[in-house]
Protein backbone atom coordinates (compact mmCIF):
# COMPACT_ATOMS: atom_id res chain seq x y z
CA UNK A 1 0.00 0.00 0.00
CA UNK A 2 1.00 3.22 -0.66
CA UNK A 3 2.00 5.74 1.98
CA UNK A 4 -0.21 8.80 1.38
CA UNK A 5 0.27 11.80 3.27
CA UNK A 6 -2.40 14.72 3.42
CA UNK A 7 -1.56 18.12 4.30
CA UNK A 8 -4.23 20.50 4.99
CA UNK A 9 -3.62 24.60 4.50
CA UNK A 10 -6.93 25.27 6.16
CA UNK A 11 -6.03 28.01 8.25
CA UNK A 12 -8.99 27.78 11.01
CA UNK A 13 -10.70 24.02 10.28
CA UNK A 14 -12.91 24.51 13.80
CA UNK A 15 -14.94 27.20 11.13
CA UNK A 16 -14.95 25.33 8.40
CA UNK A 17 -17.96 23.10 6.68
CA UNK A 18 -16.17 22.37 3.09
CA UNK A 19 -12.36 21.65 4.35
CA UNK A 20 -13.61 19.98 7.32
CA UNK A 21 -16.02 17.45 5.44
CA UNK A 22 -13.31 16.41 2.76
CA UNK A 23 -10.90 15.95 5.10
CA UNK A 24 -12.84 13.83 7.27
CA UNK A 25 -14.50 12.01 4.24
CA UNK A 26 -10.51 11.34 3.36
CA UNK A 27 -10.21 9.92 6.67
CA UNK A 28 -13.01 7.46 6.83
CA UNK A 29 -12.42 6.20 3.36
CA UNK A 30 -8.71 6.45 3.10
CA UNK A 31 -7.88 5.50 7.03
CA UNK A 32 -4.31 4.25 6.12
CA UNK A 33 -3.91 7.64 4.87
CA UNK A 34 -1.66 10.37 7.16
CA UNK A 35 -3.70 13.93 7.62
CA UNK A 36 -1.69 16.79 8.99
CA UNK A 37 -3.29 19.40 9.70
CA UNK A 38 -1.49 22.98 10.42
CA UNK A 39 -3.87 25.02 11.98
CA UNK A 40 -3.74 22.68 14.83
CA UNK A 41 -0.15 21.16 14.99
CA UNK A 42 0.79 24.71 14.64
CA UNK A 43 -1.45 27.30 16.13
CA UNK A 44 0.82 29.92 16.60
CA UNK A 45 2.35 29.08 13.03
CA UNK A 46 5.60 27.88 14.10
CA UNK A 47 6.13 24.68 12.35
CA UNK A 48 8.40 21.49 13.72
CA UNK A 49 10.39 21.63 10.06
CA UNK A 50 12.05 17.93 10.75
CA UNK A 51 9.02 16.48 12.02
CA UNK A 52 7.16 17.80 9.13
CA UNK A 53 10.23 16.71 6.27
CA UNK A 54 10.09 13.29 7.97
CA UNK A 55 6.30 12.77 6.98
CA UNK A 56 6.86 14.26 3.71
CA UNK A 57 9.74 12.14 3.48
CA UNK A 58 8.25 9.04 4.32
CA UNK A 59 5.07 9.48 1.84
CA UNK A 60 5.09 7.99 -1.84
CA UNK A 61 1.94 10.46 -2.79
CA UNK A 62 1.60 14.02 -1.09
CA UNK A 63 -2.00 15.83 -1.03
CA UNK A 64 -2.13 19.53 -0.30
CA UNK A 65 -5.95 20.35 1.05
CA UNK A 66 -7.04 24.10 1.08
CA UNK A 67 -9.74 26.57 -0.02
CA UNK A 68 -8.48 29.13 -2.50
CA UNK A 69 -7.50 32.73 -0.53
CA UNK A 70 -7.33 35.15 -2.75
CA UNK A 71 -6.30 33.14 -6.03
CA UNK A 72 -3.92 31.35 -3.89
CA UNK A 73 -3.19 28.69 -0.67
CA UNK A 74 -3.94 30.40 2.33
CA UNK A 75 -1.11 32.19 4.22
CA UNK A 76 -0.33 29.48 7.03
CA UNK A 77 -0.20 27.11 3.56
CA UNK A 78 2.12 29.12 1.91
CA UNK A 79 4.34 29.88 5.29
CA UNK A 80 4.61 25.81 5.51
CA UNK A 81 6.19 25.52 1.85
CA UNK A 82 8.19 28.76 2.87
CA UNK A 83 9.84 27.23 5.89
CA UNK A 84 9.60 22.82 5.22
CA UNK A 85 10.55 23.23 2.01
CA UNK A 86 13.83 24.28 2.20
CA UNK A 87 17.18 24.88 -0.12
CA UNK A 88 18.98 21.33 -0.38
CA UNK A 89 16.22 19.54 1.13
CA UNK A 90 13.39 19.77 -1.13
CA UNK A 91 14.76 21.97 -4.17
CA UNK A 92 18.14 23.09 -5.56
CA UNK A 93 21.23 20.81 -6.61
CA UNK A 94 21.09 18.64 -3.71
CA UNK A 95 17.42 18.96 -2.80
CA UNK A 96 15.49 15.51 -4.21
CA UNK A 97 14.07 14.93 -0.98
CA UNK A 98 10.45 15.24 -2.48
CA UNK A 99 11.80 13.83 -6.34
CA UNK A 100 9.32 11.45 -7.56
CA UNK A 101 6.77 11.20 -5.05
CA UNK A 102 3.38 11.58 -6.77
CA UNK A 103 1.19 15.34 -5.69
CA UNK A 104 -1.98 15.90 -5.86
CA UNK A 105 -4.33 18.79 -5.33
CA UNK A 106 -8.00 19.67 -3.78
CA UNK A 107 -8.72 23.38 -3.83
CA UNK A 108 -12.14 24.35 -2.92
CA UNK A 109 -13.52 28.28 -4.07
CA UNK A 110 -16.24 30.11 -2.52
CA UNK A 111 -17.40 31.39 -6.09
CA UNK A 112 -19.28 28.74 -8.32
CA UNK A 113 -17.24 26.75 -11.11
CA UNK A 114 -19.01 28.84 -13.73
CA UNK A 115 -16.85 32.04 -12.43
CA UNK A 116 -13.58 30.37 -12.92
CA UNK A 117 -13.66 30.70 -16.59
CA UNK A 118 -12.54 33.15 -19.53
CA UNK A 119 -15.30 34.90 -19.73
CA UNK A 120 -16.39 34.32 -15.80
CA UNK A 121 -16.16 36.59 -12.85
CA UNK A 122 -12.85 35.52 -12.14
CA UNK A 123 -11.28 36.06 -15.85
CA UNK A 124 -9.04 32.44 -15.37
CA UNK A 125 -9.90 28.93 -14.36
CA UNK A 126 -8.90 27.42 -10.97
CA UNK A 127 -5.73 25.56 -13.33
CA UNK A 128 -4.58 28.82 -14.06
CA UNK A 129 -4.83 29.97 -10.66
CA UNK A 130 -2.82 27.00 -9.78
CA UNK A 131 0.09 27.72 -11.93
CA UNK A 132 2.22 29.00 -8.49
CA UNK A 133 1.75 25.73 -6.76
CA UNK A 134 2.29 23.20 -10.09
CA UNK A 135 5.56 25.55 -9.96
CA UNK A 136 6.49 24.99 -6.22
CA UNK A 137 5.50 20.86 -7.51
CA UNK A 138 8.40 21.08 -10.82
CA UNK A 139 10.72 22.93 -8.63
CA UNK A 140 10.87 20.59 -5.83
CA UNK A 141 10.56 17.39 -9.05
CA UNK A 142 7.13 16.34 -7.16
CA UNK A 143 5.01 14.58 -10.12
CA UNK A 144 2.16 16.49 -10.30
CA UNK A 145 -0.66 14.21 -11.02
CA UNK A 146 -4.18 16.07 -10.94
CA UNK A 147 -5.54 19.40 -9.27
CA UNK A 148 -8.98 18.41 -8.12
CA UNK A 149 -11.03 21.95 -7.50
CA UNK A 150 -14.31 22.69 -6.62
CA UNK A 151 -16.48 25.53 -6.17
CA UNK A 152 -19.54 26.90 -4.71
CA UNK A 153 -18.36 25.84 -1.15
CA UNK A 154 -18.43 28.87 0.93
CA UNK A 155 -21.22 28.56 3.93
CA UNK A 156 -22.04 31.96 6.43
CA UNK A 157 -23.32 31.49 9.52
CA UNK A 158 -26.57 32.95 9.40
CA UNK A 159 -26.99 33.41 5.74
CA UNK A 160 -26.17 30.02 4.32
CA UNK A 161 -29.44 28.08 4.55
CA UNK A 162 -29.50 24.39 6.51
CA UNK A 163 -30.45 22.99 2.85
CA UNK A 164 -27.66 24.76 1.32
CA UNK A 165 -25.34 23.20 4.18
CA UNK A 166 -26.68 19.57 3.72
CA UNK A 167 -25.77 20.19 0.03
CA UNK A 168 -22.71 21.41 0.25
CA UNK A 169 -21.87 18.86 2.82
CA UNK A 170 -22.91 16.48 0.26
CA UNK A 171 -21.03 17.61 -2.39
CA UNK A 172 -17.75 18.02 -0.32
CA UNK A 173 -18.08 14.06 0.72
CA UNK A 174 -18.38 13.80 -3.37
CA UNK A 175 -15.29 15.46 -3.84
CA UNK A 176 -13.46 13.37 -1.42
CA UNK A 177 -14.54 10.26 -2.36
CA UNK A 178 -13.32 11.13 -6.03
CA UNK A 179 -9.92 11.93 -4.31
CA UNK A 180 -9.66 8.74 -2.56
CA UNK A 181 -10.54 6.84 -5.79
CA UNK A 182 -8.15 8.78 -7.47
CA UNK A 183 -5.28 7.81 -5.20
CA UNK A 184 -5.96 4.06 -5.11
CA UNK A 185 -5.05 4.47 -8.95
CA UNK A 186 -1.79 5.68 -8.01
Amino acid sequence: MKRIVIISGHPDLKTSVANKTILDEIAALCPQAEIRKLDELYPDYKFDIKAEQTALARADIIAFVYPMHWYGTPGLLKLYIDKVMEHGWAYGSTGTALAGKAFIVSITTGAPEAAYSATGAMGHTVEEFSYPIKNFAALCKLDCKKIFSVGAMMCVPGVTTDEQKSALIAKAKAHAADIVAYLKTL
